[in-house]
């Protein structure tokens, strides 16, 4: 195994050998994990990939591990993609806990109920991920680690202090935590503060609903014993007049807590682990106080409101992981016109997710073989209260809608299950081979089973249709295979991968056939509307991650990723597909200096889904430069730039505008961010 510590941004794990994910996959031997480590204060030897203080959403990181990327609606709502699954496919482990968005649009996707200074690593697992990383990993899984409080009979007081500027939007962070300690008990507290204002990009375009205002603030408590540890948690994150502008709506605010008790103890070579949490969200969005609106009649505000509660328990030897893991969550979603009070919809009421799953993993190691074996079963349970909509009375179609909504048994059950194989062999000191097969399946989400009148709550979705939901849909079934290999001499590091997965009862949007959904879709602007169903698709494709150090100061490392996804129920490509693209690297370190200079290329898409109305994008390359200055212990500059030769171009995840008042149309492809000249501070005691 080879472990490449990397103080500004990260750690890397090059090798399919990983002792570095949650602390219960730390038995894990043969899984490739590549981790983001949040910044720290130690020189650097490469960067590969890399988080940073700067920009304001975590989700940013993603896109410099290969075969990962983001649907990027918003500054600060950025949902994660791994190799052309997105959303609710994606697992994202938070601290230990299954963060559930109130917004029923994905505004509040789970990454952005964290702050980059309160993260400790952010891993993601290439390739198939086990199954104990999540209860839903059709898609991959993201574990993001949060700062605990650390018990330190050597310091009793220590912190960070980080501050930034944008200079493109105006943007500031500040940030910083503080942990108090004895010989037994630790206390870490937090305090974050982000806002910016509406971007340019390449050509000075002044891009609307882009400004965001998002606070954090929260406390960790930890107590150690010679057997036991126990530890509480609470976290308040509040946003404030946020843009989205690749969805109809954007954020006026999401106001969320969430608590979490964890524990462990440990009797000769077993742990048993134990966690419980609780999370209280919730989220207003409109779509005239922050975008040109000329038509008060069609103002519109949602309010939605999500209560999660969630537990894992698990029993773990260095072969051996038993576990129980499970969520509840409720949603409801009212929309209503502030111009117009008699305006009504119950968008989603009393909307009931509740996942429950026991799950058991074998890793056994015979010589140069190590193998990891897990089967996840799965309980999935949903069910959705009466609805109504103002305008019922007074239209025919929507009154239809809603009364067949409401008499249908809305009740549903479904087992499902997850079942992976990971194994590796050594071939030699510097080569090792990996391979994966998994059968995994996915329950439909709430806004899939229950929208029930046309709209475009669909999880961030973002195609500008839509959509109606199917009570009925089945689970997706993933049938997926993987492999590889790692080669690491004295100089170059080397990590290809190869995948393949079939997927039975995909959910997409297909054209509805309802002559009352396509009715009142066309008083909304839609003549085809889709309905959520089960089609069958294929997803293919290949990344790899390298490195080569030049000499004692100058190294190299990269990545490169492609997938490709279709549709096999018609001549059409899967929706919001990332396109080929590479990163390089170029990383100087000498005395108190260290500078990266990235390259960042994109390959035109041009295989998108007509069906969605997908764009196609242009290639394009970007280069970033940063140097850092390490003025003393514990103290570093940082100046960099973002697009530094002023690209105007569009990243094609990142969807078109929605947003009137733009400098570009509604309907373009939104662009990216023009030149950016950032300065940042970080100072750790």
């Amino acid at each position: 195994m080879k472990i490449t510590k990397i103080s500004q941004s990260l750690t890397i794990i090059f090798s399919v050998i990983t002792t570095t994910a949650l602390a219960e996959e730390q038995h894990k031997n043969n899984i490739d994990v590549i981790t983001i480590k949040a910044p720290k204060l130690s020189l650097s030897d490469t960067a590969f990939a890399e988080g940073n203080l700067v920009m304001p959403d975590v989700a940013d990181w993603l896109k410099t591990v290969p075969g990962a990327n983001i649907n990027k609606n918003g500054p600060i709502t950025g949902i994660a993609q791994y190799r052309g699954m997105f959303g609710d496919r994606v697992s994202k482990n938070i601290g230990g806990q299954k963060i559930i968005g109130a917004g029923p649009n994905a505004m509040d996707a789970p990454l952005t109920y964290i702050n980059p200074i309160i993260v400790e690593s952010v891993a993601v697992y290439r390739g198939i991920a086990p199954i104990s990383a999540g209860i839903d990993t059709i898609g991959g899984a993201v574990l993001v680690n949060l700062k605990k409080a650390e018990v330190d009979k050597a310091a009793n007081l220590s912190g960070d202090i980080a501050l930034s500027y944008n200079d493109i939007n105006e943007a500031t962070t500040l940030a910083g935590d503080v942990n108090i300690s004895n010989e037994n008990s630790a206390v870490l507290l937090y305090l974050t503060d982000q806002n910016g204002d509406d971007y340019q990009d390449g050509d000075g375009n002044t891009i609307t609903s882009t400004q965001y205002d998002k606070q954090q603030y929260g406390i960790d408590i930890r107590h150690l014993a010679q057997h036991w540890d126990i530890g509480a948690t609470w976290h308040h994150a509040e946003t404030l007049n946020s843009g989205t502008p690749a969805l109809p709506m954007d954020i006026d605010y999401i106001d969320s807590d969430r608590y979490n008790l964890d524990g462990a103890i440990t009797l000769h070579e077993w742990q048993f682990k134990w966690q419980l949490g609780y999370q209280d969200a919730s989220h207003g969005m409109d779509n005239f106080s922050q975008r040109l609106s000329m038509n008060p009649t069609m103002y519109r505000y949602n309010t939605a409101t999500a209560q999660t509660s969630d537990y894992k328990f698990s029993l773990n030897n260095s072969d051996w992981l038993l576990g129980l893991e499970g969520y509840s969550a409720k949603h409801n979603s009212e929309i209503t016109n502030p111009e117009n009070a008699m305006f009504n919809i119950e968008n989603f009421n009393n909307v009931k997710d509740q996942r429950n799953s026991l799950f058991l993993e074998w890793s056994p190691t015979n010589d140069s073989f190590s193998h990891t074996i897990g089967f996840r079963l799965k309980q999935n349970r949903a069910d959705a209260g009466k609805v109504s909509h103002s305008m019922a009375m007074m239209n025919p179609n929507i009154s239809a809608l809603r009364d067949e909504f409401n008499t249908t048994d809305r009740a549903v059950s479904d087992t499902t299950f997850d079942l992976a194989l990971n194994s590796e062999y050594q071939w030699n000191k510097a080569l090792s081979l990996n391979a994966a097969l998994a059968i995994k399946q996915r329950a439909p989400s709430y806004q899939e089973r229950y929208l029930w009148v046309p709209m475009q709550a669909t999880g961030g979705l973002a195609d500008g249709k839509t959509y109606v939901g199917n009570i009925n849909l089945d689970p997706e079934t993933a049938y997926q295979l993987n492999a590889g290999f790692s080669y690491n001499n004295d100089k170059l590091t080397l990590a290809p991968q190869l995948f393949y997965q079939k997927v039975a009862d995909y959910i997409q949007g297909s054209p509805s056939t309802d002559m009352r959904v396509k009715m009142v879709a066309g008083m909304m602007g839609d003549s085809s509307p889709l309905s959520f169903s089960n089609i069958d698709a294929t997803l293919y494709g290949a990344d790899m991650n390298w490195h080569y150090p030049l000499n004692q100061h100058l190294k190299l490392s990269g990545m490169v990723s492609y997938v490709r996804g279709k549709r096999d129920d018609i001549q059409d490509n899967l929706y919001r597909i990332s396109p080929l693209n590479t990163r390089i690297n170029l990383h100087y370190q000498y005395q108190n200096w260290q500078s990266n200079l990235a390259l960042h290329a994109y390959s035109a898409q041009n295989k998108v889904s007509v069906l969605n109305n997908e764009i196609k994008s242009a290639g394009y390359a970007v280069i970033d430069w940063q140097v850092d200055y390490f003025v003393s212990s514990g103290f570093v500059l940082r100046l960099g730039v973002n697009n530094l030769l002023d690209k105007h171009y569009n990243d094609h995840l990142a969807g078109v505008n929605r947003a009137n008042g733009s400098d570009i149309e509604v309907g373009e492809k939104l662009t990216a961010m023009g030149r950016n000249v950032y300065f940042a501070l970080d100072y750790q005691f």
